[in-house]
């Protein structure tokens, strides 16, 4: 017979277990954004042929988000709503979400396309993967949900993925990216890291207010000093004094006139 006591530690351990804080459902692990994350990036490097142009990609929590809200409705289809983002799918039955699987399979899909052309093999699929390399995207967000049945195919029982992208990729009439050595074309304001354009960030770009300071100190200073001085050079009126001396330009003919008329009505009546 067991005694109360050894029956309240198997039950503190329960209640320990359901008390541990979990990430929200259809969200991915920390570990699973950073493999998602690396993977692109892996695969974007290693571009062939090079990609001149190719952008390096982020997470994105907002587009993790919008993700995770469509993978919830168990839909084989591109979401239909998901206005300017790109969307890569995947679906998974005989185990968990497996994230390498996942990019190494839309990857797959590059030895069935033409990147002289931008022709895909008839009856095959290259859109994932151009998705992949689109050189303009960079921010990603992914959701997963398990699905007891999923609309549009026959089967249960399947953990779905959902992958957002934007700026969207697979724009009709355009290459993925622009063939070249690795960074050749970087945009501005970006530098060249492991073989890919990385977004300067820190201090490496200068706060707008700092510019804004540095660009109006000159005109301080410049006023400061004609105040002191006097001084008015051509175009210059930046100083009190020359706003004064300007008003009374502007007023001395008109107060003169109002000295004037009453003398003139005087003498008229």
């Amino acid at each position: 017979m067991y005694s109360s006591r050894s029956l309240q530690t198997p039950l503190v351990a329960l209640l320990l277990l359901l008390l541990v804080p979990t990430g929200p459902a259809g969200a991915l692990s920390d570990d699973e954004k950073r493999v998602m994350v690396e993977l692109h990036n892996h695969y974007r490097a290693q571009a062939n042929p090079p990609a001149a142009n190719m952008l390096q990609m982020t997470w994105d929590e907002d587009l993790a988000a919008f993700a995770k809200a469509y993978a919830q409705q168990c839909v084989w289809g591109h979401n239909s709503q998901r206005g300017r983002r790109g969307e890569n799918l995947f679906a998974i039955t005989d185990q968990g979400l497996d994230v390498p699987l996942a990019v190494e399979e839309w990857h797959h899909e590059r030895k069935h396309y033409n990147l002289s052309n931008t022709t895909c093999e008839p009856d095959q699929m290259c859109g994932h993967y151009t998705q992949v390399v689109w050189a303009k995207t960079e921010r990603i967000g992914c959701g997963t949900h398990f699905c007891e049945k999923l609309k549009g195919v026959e089967v249960t029982d399947i953990q779905l993925l959902v992958c957002n992208y934007e700026p969207p990729g697979n724009v009709k009439g355009q290459k993925p990216y622009q063939e070249g050595t690795p960074c050749s074309q970087c945009p501005s304001g970006y530098h060249c890291k492991n073989s890919l354009c990385e977004l300067i960030r820190g201090p490496e770009i200068q706060d707008v207010s700092d510019l804004v300071t540095e660009m109006s100190s000159p005109l301080a200073t410049e006023a400061s000093d004609s105040r002191k001085t006097g001084a008015e050079g051509p175009g210059k009126s930046v100083s009190s004094s020359g706003l004064n001396s300007g008003l009374g330009h502007k007023w001395g003919p008109l107060l003169e006139l109002l000295i004037l008329l009453p003398l003139v009505l005087a003498g008229i009546f």
